[in-house]
C-alpha cells in the first residue's frame, strides 16, 4: 500500500534482553465512556495487564512502594489516597490524603520534552539528552516517567508505543508497540511516593 503524505513516527528497533526494563510500569488512562479510567500494568516482558477500569475520580498516579499503586482519589467526603494490588487490581487500602506528606516534588523531577522545528529532545530528571531526532511535525510524546533505580524512561507516544530508553542508552526501543492508548499517567514500580 502506497501512502502520500504521510510520514509515520521515527522507525526504532524493539527491545531486546539488553535493552529490556527490570520494572514493571503502571499506566492510568482513560479508555472510552464504557469502561471510564483504567489502570494497566506492562509486565517486563512487554505484556499488558489491565487490572481495573471504572475508576472514577481517580487520579493521578503518586507512586508504587511496597503497599502497591498509590493514586489519589476525589470523594464527595475529601480526598483520599488509595492503594492499589498490582497483581489483582483490589483496593488494599484507602486513607485520608494528607497533602503535607505529598508536597510534589516528584513532578518537579520530571522527563523533560522540548521541541523545536522538527527536532524533539528529551532530556532526564537531571537535564541531560537522552534523545534528539527529526520528526514530522504531527509526531509527540505524551507521557513519560523515569524509574528512580535504573534511570530508565519510559515514553508513550501519539502512535501509542511504549518506548523505553536505557540508562546508557542515546535512542529509544519500543517496549510494546500499540497500547491503543495515546495518553496516559506514567508511574514505575518503586518509584517512591511524591516527597518521600
Amino acid at each position: 500500500m502506497l501512502r502520500f503524505g504521510l510520514v509515520g513516527p521515527p522507525e526504532l528497533a524493539a527491545v531486546d534482553e539488553a535493552t529490556r526494563p527490570t520494572s514493571e510500569l503502571a499506566i492510568l488512562t482513560y479508555r472510552d465512556r464504557d469502561r471510564g479510567q483504567c489502570l494497566d500494568v506492562v509486565g517486563v516482558d512487554g505484556d499488558v495487564r489491565e487490572l481495573r477500569c471504572a475508576l472514577d475520580n481517580v487520579g493521578p498516579l503518586l507512586g508504587w512502594d511496597e503497599r502497591g499503586i498509590l493514586v489519589l482519589r476525589y470523594a464527595s467526603f475529601g480526598e483520599r489516597l488509595e492503594v492499589i494490588d498490582p497483581a489483582t487490581g483490589a483496593t488494599v487500602s484507602s486513607g485520608a490524603f494528607d497533602p503535607d506528606a505529598f508536597p510534589g516534588t516528584r513532578w518537579e523531577q520530571f522527563v523533560e520534552v522540548g521541541r523545536e522545528g522538527g527536532t524533539l529532545t528529551v532530556r532526564d530528571v537531571d537535564r541531560r539528552v537522552r534523545w534528539q531526532v527529526t520528526v514530522p511535525d504531527s509526531y509527540r510524546i505524551d507521557a513519560t516517567a523515569q524509574d528512580p533505580d535504573t534511570g530508565t524512561i519510559a515514553l508513550l507516544d501519539n502512535a501509542g508505543r511504549l518506548l523505553v530508553i536505557g540508562p546508557e542508552a542515546d535512542a529509544p526501543s519500543v517496549w510494546v508497540t500499540d497500547l491503543g492508548i495515546t495518553y496516559g499517567e506514567l508511574v514505575w514500580q518503586g518509584a517512591p511516593p511524591a516527597g518521600d
